[in-house]
């Protein structure tokens, strides 16, 4: 900053435009500006082209690429799991109808029967268990519009939940059940142990509207992301409806992804662009809500605020912000959305790196720019300014110099200097008939004077003779009202003083003949006057009134 105060920017410039900089550095200052020059715009086509900005090109075509990717993989994956949830309330369809016959019983009379219920989860669970495994999911259930109580204040149904335990890959086959609700009996008897948070039956608003959900016939629904009851964990659930004979809903069945399950089975990443955030979101206005393929931002009740800004999207964690885009799809009949993002200390590093490649590039310009003119200045250069000082010394020996353009430019020299004493010559001649001409002009000049005197006495021997044509009245009233006039009607007065026809006031105005015609009306009508002939003859006559007026006030002032 010491350095730049004691630069003069200022002084540069005029010594610039003074011309007193020295070939040599001028030299320098033109060889690096044009090579600066072509520098920027270069960087500018790199620019436009998206080489030198990731952030405007690179990086969001990647995340357009990788959005595109990562929405069809989640279509893909939940349409999976729809087809094993059709599959699977279609075997369950079949085997409570076949319990029902087999039993001589009714749907209906399944309530409040607590040993027949727990007859018929024994005989649907190898269902249940088996289409866990086939699912891409982290658990599966079935639940049945009936109970073992349904005196009770909150009412539960009566089905089978079943969850893996510590899933660590996408691979659900052979894993461990952490998570049982169901009777009892069917839990004994298949070997598994019961969470902290078992329960006999379960909770569901699924009954109060599942006509609504399922009116337009779609294939599956999709939940948004909920809390699992007595449990840390969060999950969405894919499910179907179960009909009986008639094809009245007794029960809905489906699976469960989970945000673990999410995390190992949605992953995305980019060679350049290293790993990315995946998201299938719950948007709420400008907030959303959902499941992420990193951990630490499946978080609970979490309202996530986005910003939309020209084309991505800005997503604030409030711990962190991440900068991505998002697409619109449509799973079963809601609509959610995809989104995929980076980090903004990752966007940033990415910028940083690009800004850091981009200076060393523009170093190595204006150093090579630099080392390039010393070469040039101390090849070319330097002998011209030698030979310049040799000329210096030598004028007028007609010494050669043995550098072609000097010795042409002396004797390019030498024959301008015999031109110019020739021009001299020619100039002192033409000085002393110019001399001559002036005297001749003036004499023309004084008898031009002579003539304009006796044409000025004419004009006021004329003039009398008009006054006394003229009513005194009639050329007050006029010269009072010529103020009246309005913009257009000065103008066309003033183009009649100047001779102007009235078809050419129409040519110059571009206006109609009968607008010409109305403002002629406007004129006459505030003047005082009943012809042109009239209105020209007061203008004369005030044209010469005010000339005599102006001479007057000079010849007081003088």
């Amino acid at each position: 900053m010491k350095f730049l105060n004691r630069v003069s920017f200022k002084a540069i410039i005029n010594q610039f435009q003074t011309e007193s900089i020295s070939m040599r550095r001028r030299f320098y200052f033109f060889v690096i500006s044009a090579i600066a020059i072509i520098l920027c715009l270069i960087l500018l086509l790199f620019n436009l082209f998206g080489i030198m900005n990731p952030t405007n090109r690179q990086i969001m075509e990647i995340l357009d690429t990788q959005l595109l990717s990562y929405t069809d993989n989640i279509k893909d994956d939940y349409n999976k799991i729809a087809a094993h949830a059709i599959s699977f309330s279609e075997q369950l369809e079949t085997s409570i109808q076949h319990y029902l016959t087999e039993n001589n019983i009714t749907f209906d009379e399944l309530k409040n029967n607590q040993d027949t219920l727990n007859d018929l989860q024994n005989h649907l669970y190898d269902i249940v268990y088996l289409n866990m495994q086939l699912a891409p999911s982290s658990g599966a259930f079935y639940i049945l519009d009936t109970t073992v109580n349904n005196l009770s204040e909150t009412p539960y149904y009566n089905g089978i939940y079943l969850k893996y335990i510590n899933i660590y890959s996408e691979n659900t086959v052979n894993n461990e059940i952490s998570l049982y609700r169901g009777s009892y009996t069917t839990g004994k008897e298949n070997h598994l142990t019961f969470h902290s948070g078992w329960q006999n039956e379960m909770q569901t608003d699924f009954f109060n509207n599942s006509n609504s959900l399922f009116a337009d016939n779609p294939h599956y629904i999709l939940s948004p992301t909920i809390e699992i009851p007595e449990t840390w964990e969060r999950a969405r659930y894919v499910y179907v409806p179960i009909h009986d004979l008639k094809d009245n809903i007794i029960g809905i069945c489906g699976f469960e992804v989970s945000d673990l399950y999410f995390q190992l089975s949605e992953k995305v990443s980019d060679d350049k662009l290293g790993p990315l955030i995946g998201a299938l979101l719950d948007k709420t206005q400008n907030m959303y809500s959902g499941q992420f393929n990193i951990s630490q931002y499946n978080i609970a009740n979490a309202n996530i605020q986005a910003l939309e800004k020209r084309n991505i999207t800005e997503f604030d964690f409030s711990t962190e912000k991440c900068i991505g885009k998002t697409q619109t799809i449509q799973l079963g009949n809601n609509s959610f959305t995809v989104a995929v993002m980076l980090t903004e200390a990752q966007y940033k590093s990415l910028l940083e790196k690009n800004q850091i490649k981009t200076a060393c590039v523009i170093l190595f310009v204006v150093l090579f720019a630099l080392i390039y003119s010393i070469l040039i200045s101390k090849k070319y250069i330097s002998p011209i300014i030698k030979s310049l000082e040799q000329i210096k010394s030598n004028e007028g020996t007609g010494n050669n110099l043995k550098i072609r353009e000097i010795d042409d430019l002396i004797a390019f020299l030498e024959e301008k200097d015999i031109l110019y004493e020739q021009k001299l010559r020619e100039l002192e001649a033409s000085q002393k008939a110019a001399e001559e001409e002036a005297k001749r002009t003036k004499l023309a000049y004084e008898k031009a004077l002579e003539e304009y005197t006796l044409a000025q006495s004419e004009i006021q021997h004329l003039s009398n003779e008009h006054k006394k044509e003229i009513v005194l009245e009639d050329y007050e009233f006029f010269l009072c009202n010529l103020s009246t006039l309005s913009p257009a009607e000065y103008k066309i007065y003033e183009l009649y003083l100047s001779g102007k026809t009235a078809k050419e006031i129409v040519d110059i105005l571009g206006i109609k003949e009968n607008t010409l015609k109305y403002h002629n009306k406007n004129i006459y009508s505030k003047l005082g006057i009943s012809s042109r002939k009239q209105l020209l003859r007061f203008a004369a006559l005030k044209q010469h009134q005010d000339k005599i007026g102006t001479s007057k006030e000079g010849a007081v002032e003088k």
